[in-house]
């Protein structure tokens, strides 16, 4: 009776919940979940149900429509609703009795925002899966933006906000993914390879001081003009045909060719040559096939950049260099980089037998690569591109200068770098390589050692930067060459005139 009287009087209290009464089966919901074997979980229940239809997007690109049907919406709408009940603190309801028709009013919201997110992002997995199509890296989703007439290619998160559950009807979603090239490995047996000696020249010895040099340089603010490669920091603003489609304030980008967005901008540098602070240039560019937004794609994007700042690389003395390292002279430094160069020669020599394995597989594998390289895959390449020069101890400055001279203007060292980065995935594939979190902080101590910085402030660097998984890369395809090394056809050659430099090793 107490009872009775403590639900009237709440009921009176919260006169929203008048005449909700649960609905049948309503009960089940909030009782305990039934016994017996646990139900897969949603990704391999969709694969089971859903449509996915497969269409070209250009090569190695795919387009994935995903149409999931009501009965399985209904089915997972259903199990939020009953977690809710048996969880939600509902005013004038003791817990797991407020009916669904209250827990729709006030969770509604919530409820379609998850269910979107748990369909979307497992509907895509299960499509992938189903299709059987290996993906590189993660999709972009047609969805439209509020205010649009048209759907634009936006990440899954983004995609999450703007995509809605139907009242009625399935669930439909189209998405764009990259997608890893099919082809067969030459033989990884017996692969052809010259041991060659090198000898440390005085060339190779005054470039690793002018190294060192830089390192110890710092960038210095400037009244201007801008020269080649000073650091610029500016206010960018982009648009196509009168539309904005990025402003950023204050970015920072050195004075020659840069890509924003995925648009090389090659003549960057020239416009920017000359300016001063508060100055405005302009430059334009190509809009690539890959540009999120579709209806731009292939037209040509402006650029305005209004200068804020001027910073300039400003190089030390060699006096200056020897007393900030504690030497007494030149000829002590000099000394010191032969000896270190001569201890790292076998080093190189591996180096240089791993470049003539990359080039072999190289040289024996054949497949397509996308006309328009994406940004995204421009990036991978770059990562792996940077990591190999850090180890080698390049500079911060100049490592950025051959990323940015890589990604706008010598495209066959990007086609030749992913190429090779999908070739070493397969063969990963045959060989037993492990890579030890120790191994990882060795390579990070290394590069430290020769950027003369601290372990722990490379190492965030890193892993701010995204490339703690592409060092993994690294370490196992070096791994994998030294295996492959131990079953080749050495021969041993010693050149007329060898230059350490000759090696450049992938």
């Amino acid at each position: 009776m107490a009872e009775e009287d403590a639900q009237s009087q709440a009921m009176s209290e919260h006169p929203e919940n008048e005449n909700l009464e649960p609905q049948d089966g309503e009960e089940a919901l909030a009782g305990e979940e039934s016994e017996g074997e646990s139900k897969p979980d949603l990704k391999d229940q969709l694969k089971e149900v859903i449509e996915v239809q497969v269409e070209d997007a250009g090569t190695l690109r795919k387009k994935l429509t995903v149409t999931i049907p009501r009965a399985t919406i209904d089915e997972q709408s259903d199990e939020q609703y009953g977690e809710l009940r048996r969880e939600a603190l509902v005013p004038g309801f003791r817990k797991g009795r407020a009916p669904r028709r209250l827990l729709e009013k006030r969770f509604g919201g919530e409820v379609k925002e998850t269910l979107v997110q748990q369909l979307v992002l497992n509907g895509y997995m299960a499509a992938t899966e189903k299709s059987d199509i290996k993906v590189l890296g993660d999709p972009l989703v047609w969805a439209t933006e509020k205010g649009a007439q048209t759907p634009t290619l936006v990440d899954p998160q983004k995609a999450i906000e703007l995509i809605s559950i139907p009242d009625d009807g399935p669930l439909t979603f189209s998405c764009e993914v990259e997608v890893r090239p099919e082809f067969e490995l030459p033989e990884l047996g017996g692969i052809p390879v010259t041991k060659r000696s090198f000898d440390i020249k005085d060339d190779d010895v005054s470039t690793e001081v002018d190294r060192l040099r830089k390192m110890c340089g710092t960038y210095d603010t400037v009244e201007g003009p801008i020269e080649a490669d000073d650091v610029v920091v500016a206010d960018l603003k982009m648009t196509c045909e009168g539309a904005v489609l990025k402003e950023q304030a204050e970015v920072r980008m050195a004075a020659r060719a840069q890509m924003v967005d995925g648009i090389v901008l090659e003549k960057l540098g020239e416009a920017l040559s000359g300016a001063k602070a508060d100055d405005v240039r302009s430059v334009s560019g190509q809009i690539p096939d890959s540009y999120v937004k579709a209806e731009y794609r292939g037209k040509q994007a402006d650029f305005e950049f209004k200068v804020r700042q001027i910073q300039r690389l400003s190089v030390p003395s060699m006096e200056d260099v020897v007393q900030r390292l504690g030497f007494e002279n030149e000829n002590e430094i000099r000394e010191y980089v032969r000896k270190d160069m001569e201890s790292r020669v076998g080093e190189m020599v591996r180096d240089d037998m791993g470049a003539q394995v990359y080039q072999y597989l190289l040289d024996r594998t054949s497949f397509d690569l996308p006309g328009g390289l994406s940004e995204r895959q421009v990036s991978q390449v770059a990562m792996r591109r940077m990591l190999e020069l850090y180890a080698q101890g390049v500079p911060q400055d100049e490592v950025q200068k051959q990323l940015d001279e890589m990604k706008t203007k010598v495209r066959e060292d990007v086609v030749r770098e992913l190429k090779l980065a999908f070739i070493m995935e397969k063969v990963a594939e045959q060989c037993e390589v492990e890579v030890s979190e120790g191994e990882i902080n060795a390579q990070i101590a290394a590069i430290a050692q020769r950027q003369n910085q601290r372990f722990d402030r490379v190492r965030d660097q890193l892993a701010r930067e995204g490339a703690i998984t592409n060092l993994y890369v690294r370490i196992r395809d070096h791994k994998i060459v030294e295996q492959l090394i131990e079953k080749a056809k050495v021969t041993e050659e010693r050149p007329e005139a060898s230059n350490v430099q000759a090696s450049d090793a992938t």
